[in-house]
């Protein structure tokens, strides 16, 4: 009798953890489609985490990891794009644009090559803007780097090529010479980027 029991027991508990990972699954599917909804209309207002009650289980069964990761950093990328600088907002622009950037590098890292260099298509972007803002050289040496990068790692990307013959035509025009991000392409610590869009497909 006991061992039945405990049979029961073993059998109700599966049977409860089994509906509620298949209450989790559904809620990512349809925070990531919904997600995706608002981004398009209001990027900032954006948002991919559901309510879960095992966790991140189901996030490890369905591997949204990477793609919640590159949704999240678009939405800090359009933040950041969106943030203007002015006389009294030079630490939030700062702050707002590192924000975006750490969100971009850990997407860059992601073994989807498109996925990556998108991430540091737009990392050049960032770079680049901080630049034409009053920044140094070497910000424009990265921004070639990041778009360098972006092309190595997917070679179709024509919005990556498209931006580093930009940047390097201009950098000739104002009699600038890029420095070695351009021949490593692997400056600020892996940092990388690619052009906006719609975050990628649901679940």
């Amino acid at each position: 009798m006991t061992r039945r029991l405990l049979a029961a027991g073993v059998l109700l508990v599966l049977a409860v953890v089994s509906f509620l990972l298949a209450a989790d699954v559904r809620a990512w599917r349809t925070a990531i489609s919904g997600g995706d909804v608002v981004y398009a209309s209001a990027p900032a207002d954006a948002s991919w985490t559901p309510d879960t009650r095992l966790g991140g289980t189901a996030e490890r069964v369905l591997g949204t990891s990477d793609d919640v990761i590159s949704r999240r950093a678009l939405r800090l990328y359009a933040i950041a794009a969106a943030t203007h600088l002015r006389l009294d907002n030079a630490t939030q622009v700062q702050s707002t644009r590192a924000a975006a950037q750490d969100a971009l590098t850990a997407a860059a890292a992601s073994g989807d090559s498109v996925r990556s260099s998108r991430a540091r298509t737009l990392l050049g972007l960032l770079t680049y803007r901080a630049s034409a803002a009053g920044g140094e050289q070497d910000q424009v040496d990265a921004a070639i780097a990041d778009f360098t990068d972006a092309i190595r790692a997917d070679p179709s990307n024509a919005a990556a090529k498209f931006d580093l013959e930009l940047l390097l035509r201009l950098s000739a025009v104002q009699g600038t010479r890029p420095g070695q991000g351009l021949g490593t392409g692997s400056g600020r610590g892996g940092r990388r980027g690619a052009g906006g869009g719609v975050p990628g497909r649901g679940y």
